[in-house]
């Protein structure tokens, strides 16, 4: 009987079996580690976009409550502060405080600034910029956007001067990656809109 030669394929058979495992890890672990990284970016993402679509909401309910306020856009930045915590504030590219285009647009406009039917640019709004200095959102001035708070319209659809302006609160915030591997930066974007909260045409609702 010659149990060297039934040895010697033994041994064989457990080197290919061993060189096949090497071959499958060689394929499967790159796959598995994009997976992994994925999924790890696909989380930090997601938390920022929660800290940006609960500040833009919390903003814009800010802002509708304070019609013909002077400090309506400041009140509404700060409270963008107060709720967004969760993300860097030194990333946010832009946040504005802006008149929203009527319902009589059409829909793709509808949350959009009036006059646009994108968020590229805003006229009748408030630009807003961190400062680390005073650690607080501060207006953009110069610029040809504005919106003062006596041209605002608060009056009831149902009363004559009506229906309300509607009001809207945009923020874009650039996302670095954490690993890299998927992708350096991605910008976030999210807006809210709001119409504001109707005054009584005896106290100046326009």
């Amino acid at each position: 009987m010659n149990l060297r030669g039934t040895g010697d394929r033994g041994h064989q058979r457990r080197f290919d079996e061993r060189g096949a495992s090497a071959v499958e890890a060689a394929i499967v672990t790159p796959i598995v580690m994009a997976m992994l990284f994925g999924i790890i970016e696909l989380g930090f993402v997601f938390k920022d976009y929660l800290a940006v679509a609960g500040a833009v909401r919390a903003g814009v309910r800010m802002a509708s409550a304070n019609p013909r306020n002077a400090t309506f856009a400041q009140d509404a930045a700060n409270k963008v502060a107060a709720t967004g915590g969760a993300m860097n504030f030194n990333d946010v590219l832009q946040l504005w405080v802006y008149k929203v285009n009527p319902v009589t647009a059409a829909q793709f406009w509808q949350d959009k600034p009036i006059g646009f039917g994108d968020f590229s640019n805003c006229t009748t709004c408030v630009k807003f910029r961190w400062d680390t200095g005073l650690n607080k959102f501060t207006p953009i001035t110069g610029g040809p956007e504005s919106w003062l708070w006596s041209t605002q319209n608060a009056c009831s659809s149902s009363s004559i001067g009506g229906p309300p302006d509607r009001i809207g609160v945009y923020i874009q915030l650039k996302h670095d990656g954490f690993t890299k591997f998927v992708f350096t930066t991605v910008n976030i974007s999210e807006a809210s809109i709001m119409t504001l909260e109707p005054m009584p045409v005896l106290t100046g609702c326009r």
